[in-house]
């Protein structure tokens, strides 16, 4: 979004810190629920290396469910150093701005949605 206001900047920057706490709090509940005390004391009852790998395996899989939700965390601290830096709203692939409407529902989108279309249809021709 060419000549972005700072008044909008500030207002995106607000939205992307707001989704940013709101994940945070999410994977420490999620993480407290899932395996926080229960995980050690399941692994204390583990009477045997079978049932050791199992509680293990658990415990990698509740952290495995976290991806998605680290990959967002990831895209928003992306985008809010596009911020700083004032590359925020062009394609990081073509540089073009990107759709203001694809911004407004995707804040940390980092490609247009060309570029992106682009990207999923090669991704997807690769098997990745």
């Amino acid at each position: 979004m060419a000549g972005m206001s700072p008044e909008k900047l500030a207002e995106v920057k607000e939205r992307l810190l707001d989704r940013k706490r709101r994940l945070w709090q999410e994977v420490k509940q999620q993480l407290k629920s899932n395996i926080g005390d229960g995980y050690q004391e399941m692994l204390a009852a583990a009477r045997d290396e079978e049932d050791q790998a199992t509680v293990s395996l658990m415990a990698e899989t509740n952290l495995t469910l976290l991806g998605p939700k680290r990959q967002e965390l990831e895209a928003i601290e992306e985008a809010m150093n596009r911020i700083e830096s004032g590359s925020y709203g062009y394609c990081e692939v073509c540089g073009q701005p990107i759709e203001p409407r694809r911004l407004e529902i995707m804040p940390e989108a980092p490609l247009c949605r060309n570029c992106m279309s682009h990207r999923e249809k090669l991704a997807k021709a690769t098997g990745r």
